[in-house]
């Protein structure tokens, strides 16, 4: 384990809740000190899903009704931790093919606390957001329609949604806890630029010494 925590010294890693802002946040840092952006979303619905196991392909297997009215929200978050577990090999084999001169910053609710960890020499590479309901409801609506709206019945999809990504991050906050790593409730009361200097004090040993202008 320490190879790839050699290997993968000059990647940063902002994991957490679904709508808490990782990618906007992200992008913002990565602007800034000219960094490389990696996407777990991204490359798990448009490249890993092919090359993943059965974890990944349930998702693809059932309907909008199936996912947001007819499940639980206990079943969808367990069906989405073993999906990011079972692709998580594929984002590390992604990292390292990428080249190491340049840091990285890696984002994504897959980034779980628990595979992060053993993949960092120390805490001030990962970062782990967690919304309020406000913060929540709020990147939501910016967004537009989700799955879980277009579904037989909008309301319960919904209601699922929110007990999902919920349960999720009290699992988020449990998992730092327990591995000794920081985690953040966003909860509006900060602006974009506050949120912003945030993160980057957390990183700051890591991000380059000139900001990319």
């Amino acid at each position: 384990m320490s190879d790839l925590r050699d290997g993968l010294a000059h990647v940063l890693w902002i994991g957490g809740a679904p709508r808490v802002g990782k990618t906007t946040l992200s992008r913002l840092l990565a602007g800034k000190y000219d960094l490389k952006l990696y996407n777990l979303d991204w490359h798990q619905v448009r490249e890993h899903r092919d090359r993943g196991g059965p974890a990944m392909r349930w998702w693809d297997e059932r309907t909008l009704d199936g996912l947001w009215v007819d499940s639980t929200p206990g079943e969808l978050l367990e069906r989405s931790i073993a999906a990011w577990n079972e692709g998580f090999e594929l984002v590390i084999q992604d990292l390292l093919a990428l080249p190491p001169f340049r840091t990285i910053v890696a984002e994504g609710p897959g980034a779980l606390p628990r595979l992060v960890a053993p993949l960092i020499r120390d805490r001030s590479q990962a970062i782990f957001l967690v919304p309020t309901l406000a913060v929540w409801e709020g990147v939501l609506a910016g967004r537009g329609a989700v799955g879980a709206d277009r579904t037989r019945d909008p309301a319960r999809g919904r209601l699922t949604l929110r007990e999902r990504d919920a349960r999720f991050e009290a699992a988020i906050a449990g998992w730092c806890d327990e591995l000794g790593l920081r985690w953040v409730r966003l909860d509006g009361g900060l602006s974009l630029d506050a949120s912003l200097a945030l993160i980057e004090e957390h990183f700051g040993p890591h991000l380059p010494k000139e900001l990319n202008v």
